[in-house]
């Protein structure tokens, strides 16, 4: 079997146990003190640290993966991608090298990325598993690699121009570590009006409260003064594209699906979203 192929966003990489650069090297990635993790045929890497092979707690299912993949790539948050990407392309950056810290399916980063030419290093960071081998599989351009973004993450001091982190868990100060100066980081999640429809009609989970102070506050402190954007539009929903919404998300933990039974007909749903810039001074 030949060796698989080292993707770009491999560079971006260190050990997680020793910090070194790592290497390809017959199929996996290997650092100078000889910690060696092996490339999965898919094409990621496991690099979560004390050799723990199973998904973290608060991984995405495969459900909600499934979930996910399919509201996405019927386009409902394309919109996402197009901001963040109208907001920096004018940045004088090539390549553009973007972890995305909690990658899930892979799809905004590659919707990013194919909105920045003329280069993109593209890297995927997500606790589950199953995610990674998926994006890995369906995105060859880019890099995928397991880690825990609670605790320190297995990308080199300083060497990234973006950090994306999209309804994913915010590490203020990891993301300061890995930026270079003068960097970006763009964080999205959801505002108050977010699929009101469906939480008054299903009992979803409310959004917490304080997540502007939070969020505004900790990119403040740690990189800079932040703007803020607001994305809210309404569309219409099919039944399959309401369950897919629901249950792409932690819904899927509280929800059975006899309670989805959303009937025949469509529903107009509401998006709304918070998205912070905040450049590292």
């Amino acid at each position: 079997m030949l060796p698989l192929p080292c993707r770009p966003g491999h560079r971006l990489l260190r050990c997680p146990v020793c910090r070194l650069d790592l290497t390809a090297a017959a199929g996996a990635l290997v650092c100078r003190n000889r910690h060696s993790f092996d490339l999965a045929r898919e094409g990621y890497v496991n690099l979560l640290r004390g050799g723990r092979r199973r998904p973290a707690a608060g991984g995405d299912s495969p459900e909600q993966l499934r979930n996910r993949a399919a509201f996405l790539d019927a386009g409902h948050f394309n919109a996402i991608a197009a901001i963040i990407a109208k907001q920096i392309q004018q940045e004088a950056t090539n390549p553009w090298r973007i972890p995305d810290a909690g990658s899930g399916t892979g799809h905004h980063l590659a919707r990013i990325a194919q909105a920045l030419p003329p280069l993109v290093v593209g890297l995927g960071l997500d606790v589950s598993r199953e995610a990674a081998r998926q994006a890995a599989r369906r995105w060859p351009m880019l890099t995928f690699a397991v880690a825990d973004l609670w605790t320190e993450w297995p990308v080199q001091d300083a060497v990234v121009d973006l950090v994306l982190s999209i309804f994913a868990p915010k590490n203020f100060p990891e993301t300061a570590r890995v930026l270079r100066p003068g960097g970006w980081l763009v964080v999205v999640y959801p505002g108050r009006d977010h699929m009101a429809e469906l939480r008054n009609r299903f009992g979803l989970m409310r959004r917490l409260e304080g997540a502007d102070e939070r969020y505004i506050g900790g990119a403040t402190r740690i990189l800079g003064p932040p703007t803020i954007h607001r994305l809210r539009w309404q569309t219409v929903l099919d039944e399959a594209m309401i369950r897919s919404a629901i249950l792409m998300g932690p819904n899927v933990h509280h929800l059975s699906a006899s309670a989805l039974d959303v009937g025949p007909g469509s529903m107009a749903v509401t998006f709304d979203f918070t998205v912070l810039f905040a450049c590292k001074e």
